[in-house]
Order: structure tokens, then C-alpha cells, then sequence
């Protein structure tokens, strides 16, 4: 039997929250605006949004949000790899817990245009998917030279490859969970976030630079993928 590791990988992320909710009116709150998006994708509050969003439901944000932890943890965390509903709902509730200790302060909006913000937000980055990946490389190790010395011995190839696909798994959550329990944060630093109107007068945060906060705010960019 040809037994290869398969690892887990946190990959750049795409995007974790498609924004695009809405907000009329002369007096446009936009740093408001801005809270009310971050808290919707970090902390899962949907209470602020539903004031920007004039066809939302709270069943509809709730699910916008969930989606989107669903699809961090497929891109960034479980990539590639095969496991059971339950154990991808444990990494997905561990994620959302893990959202919501994320640093982050929304500053005064200054208006740049006529429909147009700055909105600063003062971050304060987290090192838990960093240290995750750093224990994720120490252990693939160990699990190599587990692997060579012939300790997965199942009745059959699959049985192997599965016992040894467990052992990912397990670990990778355990991995996580401890990085978790014993995040550190960096100092602060700032991140501008660009808020412009649409033909149909409907708010949005420009899309690199909401990808651009959740990436320092994660250090995504400093994980090899």
C-alpha cells in the first residue's frame, strides 16, 4: 500500500461575507454601516444589520452569515479534505467562537465624495490561525514518521486510510481549539475601508478592502499555503 498524508491547509481567503446591504437616506450613518457588517460577520449579531437592509429577514442574514463561516472553513481549514457532517459542523461552530474574539473598533467616517466614506477601523490581529498552522506542520511530522514506522495497521488499505484520515482530523481539531484557548493579539493598526452608493443607491464596502481587514485581522497572508 502506497500510504500518503494528506494535510491540512489554510488557504488564502476568498471572501468570508459578501457585502452588499443597503442603506438610503440623507444622513447615511456609515461608520454605523460599517459596525453593523463587521458584527454580522464576526459576531453573528444580525440586530444592527437588519437597519441597512430593507429586504432582510433575520432568517436570511442569519443564514448569509452561517454560509460564510461554511465556506471559510472549506476554503481555509477542511480544503480537500473528506469528513463527516458532524465533524464539519464542529469546525464550523469552533470557527464562529473563534470570529467573535476578534479586535476591532469602527472610527468616525469621513465623507470623501458624495456618496462616498472612509470609514478607519483600529484592528488588533489575531495570531490563532497562525499558531494553528504552525501546530498543524509540527504534527503532520510526527504523523509521517507514524505513518513510515507501520503504527496505522488496519485489515485493509481503506481501513488504513481511513484510520490514518481520522487521526488528521482529530488532531487538526484539537490543534485548533488549543490555538484558540491561547490566542494573542498584535498591536493595533489601522485599515480604511471605502464605502460608495451603487446606480440603485444601495451602500457597500469596496470588496478589497474588506478582504484586505480580514486578512490582517486573521494574518491569513502569513500563512504559507
Amino acid at each position: 500500500m502506497r500510504r500518503k498524508k494528506r494535510f491540512l491547509k489554510i488557504w488564502a481567503l476568498c471572501m468570508v461575507f459578501i457585502i452588499g446591504l443597503t442603506g438610503c437616506g440623507k444622513d447615511f450613518d456609515a461608520s454605523g454601516y460599517v459596525q453593523a457588517v463587521l458584527d454580522l460577520t464576526f459576531q453573528g449579531e444580525i440586530e444592527n444589520a437588519l437597519g441597512y437592509e430593507e429586504n432582510a429577514s433575520e432568517t436570511s442574514l442569519m443564514q448569509q452569515y452561517q454560509e460564510s463561516i461554511d465556506q471559510f472553513v472549506a476554503a481555509n481549514i477542511t480544503n480537500e479534505i473528506e469528513m463527516s457532517e458532524t465533524k464539519t459542523t464542529q469546525f464550523a461552530d469552533l470557527v464562529s467562537k473563534i470570529f467573535t474574539t476578534m479586535r476591532y473598533s469602527v472610527k468616525e467616517a469621513k465623507k470623501t465624495g458624495k456618496k462616498e466614506y472612509e470609514v478607519s477601523v483600529e484592528i488588533q490581529p489575531s495570531d490563532v490561525f497562525v499558531s494553528f498552522q504552525q501546530a498543524l506542520t509540527e504534527d503532520s511530522i510526527k504523523m509521517t514518521q507514524k505513518i513510515k514506522d507501520g503504527e496505522y495497521e488496519g485489515e485493509s488499505e481503506e481501513e488504513t486510510a481511513q484510520m490514518i484520515l481520522n487521526d488528521i482530523v482529530n488532531h487538526a481539531y484539537e490543534l485548533l481549539d488549543v490555538a484558540y484557548m491561547d490566542t494573542q493579539y498584535g498591536d493595533k493598526e489601522t485599515v480604511i475601508l471605502h464605502v460608495k452608493s451603487d446606480k440603485k443607491k444601495e451602500y457597500y464596502i469596496d470588496e478589497d478592502d474588506m478582504d484586505q481587514l480580514i486578512r490582517k485581522i486573521l494574518r491569513l497572508d502569513e500563512i504559507q499555503g
